[in-house]
């Protein structure tokens, strides 16, 4: 069955030098919003839609150099113990919000990780499978709890079309060099009225505007794409779902998008905490070199941990969430 063609089928070849245009509005009106905080690379804002993308984008066959396995953890335990136990009750907490909007049966997590949500979608009767960037990334979720996961590229995947219930791309659709694509193949994938839920961090948010470069959730180069509401919903829209509900508060991802954030804007070593509460496997800086900003880190946190709930509460109340989950039904 031959792939429907993109609205604005905007999406050259990750190779090419140029600006493809906007792959939501079909605009070619793209202007450099700021230097990333990775060196050689800038944050490219369209005018019209506010879609960011990282440019130069690294070409899909040299993006494993910055996924080492230190980005996942040993046997992809990413977080220390505290951290683990919130991890699981937040995968828990989205597998039953994808119970009470799709009916048992098949389901495909794209950049399922670990596989916490797999299982516990397969523990509530659903027949869970997965995608992976790699075998590393897999490791767990194959080995620790028997997934089925399949590793490469999801464009090219042999999933059965018109089979899933269910199509979930939770922090994943902005790791993909060729977004609008992906959604046309979860289109594909899913029967007539899946549910496809997407989570992004919402490049149009009060974090995102208020922090520029010094934003937690940009992840220069990893993050291909930055997406705005306005970017995100008018993909699907013209790519044939219906949107039932866009979600600005996540417990998961907002808070600490704050207390990241502010910390960076304050001098700190970028994402320095973000290191304290990894595994020792998983952590990109050396905590022992750095014993004064550990304490100052440890001394600020509460006060900084309060003023961002308090932020959070404000940026849901304003629907300008750091991070935005939307549900879609395929037409």
């Amino acid at each position: 069955m031959p792939k429907p063609a993109s609205r604005f089928t905007p999406e050259i070849s990750d190779s090419n030098g140029e600006d493809p245009r906007c792959p939501s509005c079909g605009s070619d009106n793209f202007e450099t919003a700021f230097e990333a905080l990775e060196p050689g690379f800038t944050v490219r804002k369209c005018v019209l839609c506010g879609l960011g993308r990282t440019w130069p984008q690294v070409p899909s066959s040299e993006i494993g150099k910055w996924y080492p396995e230190t980005y996942y953890g040993k046997e992809n335990v990413r977080f220390n113990p505290l951290f683990e136990v919130l991890t699981r009750l937040f995968r828990k907490r989205r597998a039953s919000v994808v119970y009470t909007k799709a009916p048992k049966g098949k389901v495909l997590d794209v950049g399922c990780g670990r596989g916490l949500l797999l299982s516990y979608l397969r523990d509530l009767g659903y027949e869970a499978h997965g995608m992976e960037f790699s075998e590393t990334a897999a490791w767990h979720a194959r080995n620790a709890l028997g997934l089925d996961v399949e590793t490469g590229d999801f464009l090219n995947s042999k999933h059965e079309t018109d089979a899933y219930n269910a199509v979930i791309l939770w922090h994943s659709l902005y790791h993909l060099i060729r977004p609008v694509e992906a959604v046309t193949r979860a289109h594909e994938l899913l029967k007539p009225g899946g549910l496809l839920a997407i989570a992004v961090p919402n490049y149009g948010s009060l974090q995102a505007r208020i922090f520029g470069r010094m934003w937690f959730h940009l992840d220069v180069p990893r993050h291909y794409w930055h997406f705005s509401v306005e970017s995100l919903e008018g993909v699907l829209k013209r790519h044939r779902f219906e949107i039932i509900k866009t979600d600005h508060f996540s417990f998961e991802q907002n808070p600490y998008g704050w207390v990241q954030s502010i910390f960076n804007s304050l001098g700190f070593e970028p994402n320095f905490l973000y290191s304290l509460l990894k595994n020792p496997s998983a952590r990109e800086h050396e905590i022992r070199s750095r014993p004064v900003q550990a304490v100052l880190t440890a001394v600020l946190f509460p006060i900084v941990l309060f003023f961002s709930l308090v932020l959070t509460l404000a940026e849901t109340a304003l629907r300008s969430g750091g991070t935005i989950e939307v549900y879609a039904i395929k037409r």
